[in-house]
């Protein structure tokens, strides 16, 4: 039986830290699992059968990847009829969780004794990993103050009300005088994040069932987020559906918006997610013609460039150094999990 599946991150390496949207995917579930307590790569492997499990009774499946490990699955949420979201939860807090969520405890899972004798090890570990979180971080809010300079050497000769007479004209050419007798329900995704191997991103999976793909071409600081996030207002006010898909870098910025009921998206097609028209209802969305940097500020960007993308470098190289640690860290739990067990845990959330 076929189905949809969507790859997405779970997580992102942001200049603000890691960001996260699993509280938002938790309100859309009527059921969530956080899976607590074996915090090595046998979860997520129990996760991926999962995700065929229900994928072959027909449900709609989203796989969220670690963006440390990006093979590894830390989160699934099948879709309807079910709607249920598995999350290996060990390291993760939330603000609040409703009745609908239930805690299932994979300590006993885990023999203790073997993880006493490696006591030492996994202090050591963990102390080496966090100094590498926090040098990749304060690298990537360096990066982040980098992008913010780029963004005032382009706002200075950006045409503001050329901007505001486009982004009219694209509410009326996607939305117009629609209007749906209902409330418009949001959710929140994430279009990708830094990795060990650099910037990655799901577009191509998240946007596979869309019909129109807007591509929108500009340099940073010139109201990109700030017209999707117009989009979304005006969706939601006659009633549309939204998905907002959030920037990897910077945590309050948006990098697509979704409209589902309308099969079209629009998104910034920029570095380090550069992409081009390349199916029908392809299109690409100008305002890069819009800003008009002088040669001056031409210059003085293109050596913010190079000072943005030799911090990014850094913190990539922080990236390897704690995943590196961290998978160290995960084999150690591995090694400890009693098998029997977890197996004994996980067959009770494969429901026919």
């Amino acid at each position: 039986m076929g189905t949809t599946i969507t790859h997405f991150f779970g997580q992102a390496l942001t200049g603000q830290g890691i960001k996260n949207v699993y509280q938002e995917i938790m309100n859309e579930a009527k059921t969530v699992y956080l899976l607590k307590g074996a915090q090595g790569f046998k979860v997520a492997d129990y996760l991926s059968k999962l995700g065929i499990f229900y994928g072959n009774k027909g449900a709609a499946i989203e796989y969220f990847h670690d963006p440390f490990f990006e093979n590894t699955i830390e989160a699934l949420f099948v879709k309807e009829p079910h709607n249920i979201l598995f999350l290996e939860a060990t390291n993760l807090t939330f603000d609040s969780v409703g009745s609908h969520v239930q805690e299932i405890s994979l300590e006993d899972c885990v023999d203790k004794q073997q993880v006493v004798e490696k006591q030492q090890d996994f202090l050591n570990l963990s102390n080496k990993k966090d100094d590498y979180y926090e040098k990749c971080f304060n690298a990537l809010s360096t990066a982040l103050k980098i992008h913010d300079d780029w963004e005032v050497e382009t706002r200075r000769y950006m045409d503001w009300k050329g901007l505001d007479d486009k982004t009219e004209e694209l509410l009326r050419k996607v939305i117009g005088k629609k209007k749906l007798e209902k409330n418009g329900q949001k959710t929140h995704r994430l279009l990708g994040t830094l990795t060990p191997a650099g910037a990655r991103d799901t577009v191509q999976s998240i946007t596979q069932n869309l019909e129109k793909r807007l591509f929108i071409k500009g340099y940073p600081g010139t109201g990109k987020s700030s017209l999707m996030k117009k989009l979304v207002d005006t969706a939601m006010e006659r009633g549309f559906d939204t998905r907002m898909v959030w920037c990897g870098l910077d945590s309050n910025s948006v990098d697509m918006v979704i409209l589902p009921e309308l099969k079209l998206c629009i998104f910034d097609s920029t570095e380090p997610h550069q992409y081009f028209p390349e199916r029908e209802g392809d299109e690409i969305f100008d305002i890069a013609s819009l800003c008009h940097p002088t040669e001056v500020e031409e210059a003085n960007i293109k050596a913010i460039v190079a000072n943005y993308r030799s911090t990014m470098y850094d913190a990539v190289a922080y990236a390897n150094l704690y995943a590196e640690t961290e998978r160290t860290i995960r084999q150690l739990f591995d090694n400890a999990i009693i098998p029997e067990k977890l197996e004994e845990k996980m067959a009770k959330l494969f429901v026919d």
